[in-house]
C-alpha cells in the first residue's frame, strides 16, 4: 500500500489541457499522453461513439470490419488475427481503459479472442495508431495500437436497451443502466452477442453450424477524479477441427471442437491534479483468463494473471510538455507458477516553437528473465504554405517473449526478444472541405519469434527466433464533407517479407482500400461502404482478391427510439478469406435502440 501510495503522489492525469503552441497540447484523461501534437506525428484514427453506431456493428470485431486498413483477418469459426500494416499479428497491443487484452493464452501473444471482451455500446472512443508506439505503451507495439476508452458518467438517458436480430439467427441484447456526472457515478452495462452460424470449415462435411456466443457485463462507478471498474467476459466459439487418432496414424476431422474463454478485468483509476502545470495518474489492474478447447472444450487450458501498476506525470516546463512514467507489468502462468515481471521507465518530451512541432521519447526496459532494453522515438512536423503539413518520426521497438512461447508443456524454449525499427513520413493538405494525407512507412524486425510445431496433443510446442521481417508501404486517406455527404477513402498498400523470401506471408493482401458515404435525409441516415482487398496467401495456397458491399441506415422515431437495418456483403459475394474456410453470404439485420 506505501508503494501505491507514493506512486500516487508521482503520477499524471490529464484533465485539463494547456495551450502550450499553435498546436494545443492536451492534459487529458487518457491512459497515455495521445494529444495533437503527437498525434499529428503519428498516422491516427480516431473515432467516438456516434461513429461507431453509424457502422450498424453488433461487436468490436464487427466494428474492425469497418477500417479496412486496420488490417483484421476473422475467418467464421477460427481464430481472429490483427495485421495492421502487413506486420505480425502479435505485433499489435490493444488496450480496454490502459489495461492489455492481447491474449495470454495465444501461442504468440496476439489479442485473439481479446477482441471479443469489449462491449461495443459502451465504447466512448477508440483510436487507432499505427505506428511504433513502444516508448509510451511498452511490448506489444511494434505496429501499432488500438486504444479502447469505456465511458463514464451517464452521457444520455439512465437507461438504454438496444436489440438486433438478423440472418444466422443472430441476436443481440444490450442492457445500460447509468446515473450520476462527473462529481460522482454509476455504471452498468451488459452485451449479449449470438448466432448459429455457418459451417465453417469446408472439410466438414457433416452439415453442422459453427456458433458464436459473447458475453460480457462491466459495472463502473467513481467521479472526475476516481473510478473503478470490473468486467466479465465470456466468449464460446464452435470450431472444426482435426484430432490425432492413434489407430489410424493421422489426423481426422472433429467438428464438435469448442474454444471457450473466460476473461475478467479488475481496474482503479486514480487522478490528481497537483497544479496547472503538474497533473497525475495512476492505474491499477488485474486481469485474469483461462481458454479451454477441443471437443465440447473439455481440454482445460492454463490459467493466467497479469498486474499492471502504471503512474504517469504530465509536467508543463515554459513552452514544453514532459510526460515521465513510471509501469510495472507481471504476467504470470498460476497453473504452471511461470513469471515474467517487466518494470519500465519512460519520458515524452514535446514541444511547438511557432510552425514546428517537436517530439522526442525515450523507455528503460528491466526484464527479470531478457535483461535491459532501451527504446526511443523521435518526430518532427513542419506546417508549409497552402495548409500543408510535413512530419516524419523514427522509433525503435522491444517485444519480450511469451510465457507460452518460453515454456509450452515440458518443452523449454531458448529465445531472444524480438526488436524492430519504424519510419514514417507524412505529407497533409487541409481544405475547406475536409483533408487528404499520404503517409509512407517501414518497420523492421529482427530475431521474430515463430512457432515451428507441436506435438500430436499439442501440450508442448516448438518457437525459435527465425530471423528478420520487414513491412513497407503507404497509405492515402480522404475525409470530405461536400453537400451534405461525409465521405471517407483510405488505402493502404503493403509489401512484407519474412527474411529473403520474395513472397507476402500469410493473410497479408497488398492492397485494401475502404470508401465510406454518408448523408442524413430527415430522419434516416443512410450509409454506403466498400470494402476491397487483393489475393492473398494461406497456407501455400493463393486466395482470389474481394469486394464487399455493406449498406446500412437508421429511422429516429423520436428523440428515445431509434430503428437500424443493416444489409452486410450486399452482393452476396462468394469470397475468401482463409484456406479451407467459409465466409459468411448476405446478411440482414434489423434492430431497435430505445433510452428511457
Amino acid at each position: 500500500m506505501k508503494k501505491i501510495l507514493v506512486c500516487a503522489t508521482l503520477i499524471t492525469s490529464l484533465n485539463a489541457n494547456a495551450v502550450l503552441g499553435p498546436i494545443p497540447i492536451y492534459l487529458n484523461t487518457e491512459y497515455r499522453t495521445d494529444n495533437p501534437a503527437i498525434g499529428s506525428l503519428a498516422s491516427t484514427l480516431s473515432f467516438n461513439a456516434d461513429d461507431i453506431k453509424a457502422t450498424g456493428a453488433n461487436t468490436f470485431l464487427d466494428f474492425l470490419a469497418t477500417v479496412p486498413s486496420v488490417g483484421l483477418y476473422n475467418p467464421h469459426g477460427n481464430i481472429p488475427a490483427l495485421f495492421m500494416r502487413g506486420g505480425e499479428s502479435d505485433h499489435t497491443l490493444v488496450l480496454l481503459d490502459g489495461v492489455s487484452v492481447n491474449s495470454a493464452d495465444s501461442i504468440n501473444g496476439a489479442v485473439e479472442y481479446g477482441l471479443t471482451n469489449i462491449a461495443l455500446s459502451d465504447i466512448a472512443k477508440i483510436e487507432v495508431i499505427k505506428n511504433s508506439g513502444s516508448v509510451l505503451y511498452g511490448s506489444s507495439a511494434i505496429a501499432g495500437v488500438i486504444s479502447i476508452t469505456t465511458k463514464k458518467w451517464a452521457d444520455t438517458k439512465n437507461f438504454a436497451i438496444n436489440t438486433k436480430f438478423g440472418t444466422h439467427n443472430s441476436k443481440t441484447y444490450t442492457l445500460l443502466a447509468n446515473d450520476g456526472d462527473k462529481d460522482g457515478f454509476v455504471r452498468f452495462i451488459h452485451n449479449k452477442y449470438d448466432t448459429d452460424g455457418i459451417n465453417a470449415q469446408t472439410a466438414d462435411s457433416s452439415g453442422e453450424k459453427d456458433s458464436i456466443d459473447n458475453q460480457t457485463t462491466q459495472i463502473k462507478l467513481g467521479n472526475k477524479n476516481f473510478d473503478v471498474s470490473y468486467l466479465k467476459s465470456r466468449n464460446k466459439t464452435e470450431y472444426d477441427g482435426s484430432d490425432y487418432d492413434p489407430v489410424l496414424n493421422k489426423f481426422v476431422m472433429n467438428p464438435d471442437k469448442l474454444a471457450d474463454r473466460k476473461f475478467n478485468k479488475l481496474d482503479m483509476n486514480i487522478n490528481k491534479s497537483f497544479s496547472n502545470t503538474w497533473k497525475a495518474k495512476l492505474l491499477l489492474a488485474q486481469t485474469t483468463s483461462q481458454r479451454n478447447y477441443g471437443t465440447n472444450a473439455t481440454t482445460v487450458g492454463d490459467k493466467y494473471k497479469s498486474i499492471t501498476l502504471t503512474a504517469l506525470n504530465d509536467i508543463k516546463v515554459d513552452n514544453a510538455l514532459f510526460t515521465v512514467g513510471l509501469s510495472r507489468l507481471e504476467d504470470a502462468n498460476t497453473t504452471n507458477n511461470l513469471k515474467h515481471i517487466s518494470t519500465d521507465l519512460f519520458v515524452n518530451w514535446q514541444k511547438n516553437i511557432d510552425d514546428l512541432d517537436m517530439n522526442a521519447g525515450l523507455r528503460y526496459i528491466k526484464h527479470n528473465k531478457f535483461g535491459y532494453h532501451n527504446v526511443y522515438n523521435i518526430g518532427i512536423a513542419k506546417e508549409l504554405d497552402n495548409s500543408i503539413r510535413l512530419t516524419g518520426n523514427y522509433n525503435s521497438a522491444f517485444q519480450a517473449p511469451t510465457l507460452k512461447q518460453v515454456t509450452s508443456g515440458t518443452q523449454i524454449n531458448d529465445l531472444k526478444p524480438e526488436t524492430a525499427k519504424n519510419i514514417n513520413i507524412g505529407l497533409t493538405k487541409s481544405h475547406a472541405w475536409g483533408e487528404i494525407g499520404l503517409s509512407l512507412f517501414k518497420n523492421k524486425a529482427q530475431d521474430v519469434i515463430e512457432w515451428i510445431g507441436c506435438d500430436p496433443s499439442w501440450s508442448n510446442c516448438v518457437y525459435a527466433n527465425q530471423g528478420k521481417y520487414t513491412a513497407k508501404g503507404a497509405e492515402i486517406l480522404l475525409d470530405a464533407n461536400t453537400h451534405g455527404y461525409n465521405i471517407n477513402f483510405d488505402y493502404t498498400y503493403s509489401k512484407s517479407r519474412k527474411n529473403d523470401s520474395n513472397e507476402q506471408p500469410a493473410r497479408r493482401p497488398k492492397n485494401i482500400a475502404g470508401l465510406t458515404i454518408s448523408k442524413q435525409y430527415d430522419k434516416f441516415s443512410p450509409r454506403i461502404q466498400i470494402i476491397s482487398k487483393s489475393s492473398t496467401l494461406d497456407g501455400g495456397v493463393e486466395l482470389g482478391g474481394y469486394t464487399l458491399v455493406n449498406l446500412s441506415s437508421g429511422y429516429n422515431v423520436n428523440n428515445d427510439a431509434k430503428v437500424l437495418f443493416n444489409i452486410k456483403n450486399a452482393t452476396d459475394k462468394n469470397y475468401t478469406v482463409a484456406n479451407g474456410y467459409n465466409q459468411l453470404g448476405r446478411t440482414f439485420e434489423i434492430g431497435l435502440n430505445y433510452q428511457f
